[in-house]
């Protein structure tokens, strides 16, 4: 098991459940530390997946809090030994996660195997049907979340582009109900829409000071999508507000931004060529 065959997000993971372990003074690094450690990050695919199968948030919480149920249940000792091992269940996980890179034709080992490796492991099996989650959905979510069968992991960083739209960007049209109403832009509103509804020069660009209502444009937009006030053919359409912060957020590889906005503009691709 070479960490330089590893992507950064992989390498994460398991650092983050070595640490878990040492901190309650485990012996062992087992799939539980592993999963709780998955489960923790919330824009990574694992908390993105239990989030799809069913109940949202509700779904990720309930298994996080059965894993620190059974994390509480594993022998701690005092003081915390000098060395901690991952588990042979551990490395069985690792091993099945290798096997489903092989098939992938990845070069690195991506976070999304690993969580399918862990999938088949049966203290987390027992810890999914504790928590009310169907494992097999998992996995189907997973592997749903990378994106386009294709998808191959080429890198180091490789995995951190899945779903890059739901990472580093808000979806305005699924949180139109929660925004404010807009009041004194229909006409804006309405030009926005008439440059969308070209064949070609459709791309409208908002300029203004800071303030004068630019967002309020798009955010009264996202609400005439949900309420069916636009052309058909703006029916159905995602709104998609990137956040430049989230982009450049953690950013610690040379070239990973680049890589990020390049995720984010390909799957905008992808998605217009399915409409």
């Amino acid at each position: 098991m070479n960490p330089e065959n590893f992507t950064h997000k992989t390498n994460e993971a398991l650092f983050n459940a070595h640490e878990l372990a040492v901190n309650n003074g485990h012996p062992q690094i087992t799939p539980i530390h592993l999963a709780l450690s998955l489960i923790s990050d919330k824009n990574g695919i694992f908390y993105q997946a239990m989030s799809n199968v069913g109940g949202g948030d509700e779904s990720a919480k309930s298994v996080e809090r059965v894993l620190n149920q059974a994390l509480k249940k594993i022998p701690s000792q005092t003081p915390p030994p000098d060395q901690v091992p991952p588990s042979t269940s551990l490395i069985k996980v690792i091993r099945r996660a290798q096997s489903h890179q092989k098939s992938r034709g990845d070069t690195h080992l991506a976070v999304d195997q690993l969580i399918l490796g862990l999938l088949e492991d049966s203290q987390v099996g027992d810890v999914l049907k504790e928590a009310g989650v169907s494992g097999a959905r998992v996995k189907t979510e997973v592997e749903k979340l990378r994106g386009k069968e294709g998808t191959k992991v080429s890198s180091a960083s490789g995995d951190s582009n899945f779903q890059a739209l739901k990472t580093y960007g808000r979806d305005l049209v699924e949180q139109a109900a929660k925004l404010d109403p807009v009041i004194g832009r229909d006409e804006e509103i309405r030009r926005v829409v008439r440059i969308l509804s070209r064949r070609t020069k459709n791309n409208p660009v908002l300029i203004g000071e800071p303030g004068v209502g630019k967002t309020a444009v798009v955010e009264g937009l996202a609400q005439r999508i949900v309420r069916g006030d636009v052309p058909s053919n703006l029916n159905d359409v995602r709104l998609v507000a990137l956040d430049m912060g989230a982009l450049v957020a953690g950013a610690k590889y040379r070239g990973e931004f680049e890589e990020r906005l390049k995720s984010v503009l390909k799957e905008v691709e992808e998605r217009s060529k399915e409409r």
